[in-house]
């Protein structure tokens, strides 16, 4: 691991290794049933935290603490309908209380203040319909540095790319093709080579 030191914590899901939070799901709406785990950690063991997915892959250079943004928010007909509601959705919420639109849906970790999430929730009707629970705590609550970048979901086995993506970010995310080919082999020796001591290096 790249944070040796770091308690890692599931919720809902039970992983080998990793401290579990029991959390049913939600519903069938994907972001309803992530806000309500999220906070369901925010109310259960509260704190600063960083929220990532079990597909995303970092080194020690990750800032969390620094979010990297691709734009504004917009609704892109070619993506699902899903997708669009939860564009939607996020953009009129922000508009509405004069908040800026910046898409932080980019597949990289978040650092996040519990009671700031908490708080942002608590204004808003987030067991109704699909929504970004990123987009939102970060354009309601954004830190003191943001970083412009792009989408970081590799759907493809692109080993360059995901290269290319730790060196300038610290993180990628995969899709199934990416796990499923010859990636899964290229993590599993890239992790071996990031756990090396310093002797090795």
């Amino acid at each position: 691991m790249s944070f040796p030191k770091a308690k890692v914590f599931t919720i809902g899901d039970i992983v080998p290794g990793a401290e579990n939070i029991p959390c049913k799901q939600y519903n069938n709406i994907r972001g309803v049933d992530v806000t309500n785990r999220i906070l369901t950690f925010a109310n259960t063991i509260g704190g600063k935290f960083i929220y990532m997915n079990d597909d995303f892959f970092v080194t020690a250079k990750l800032r969390a603490d620094v979010p990297i943004f691709n734009g504004d928010l917009t609704i892109n007909p070619d993506h699902p309908t899903h997708y669009q509601i939860a564009a939607k959705n996020t953009i009129e919420f922000l508009e509405y209380f004069g908040h800026p639109i910046k898409n932080f849906e980019t597949h990289s970790p978040v650092l996040m203040d519990s009671k700031k999430l908490i708080k942002t929730f608590d204004q808003m009707n987030w067991k109704e319909d699909n929504h970004f629970i990123k987009s939102i705590y970060l354009n309601v609550n954004q830190p003191k540095e943001l970083r412009a970048g792009t989408n970081l979901k590799l759907s493809n086995c692109d080993i360059p790319k995901a290269e290319q993506f730790l060196r300038d970010y610290g993180c990628f995310s995969t899709g199934d093709a990416f796990i499923n080919s010859v990636g899964s082999t290229w993590i599993k020796n890239l992790t071996l080579i990031l756990e090396r001591p310093p002797c090795f290096e």
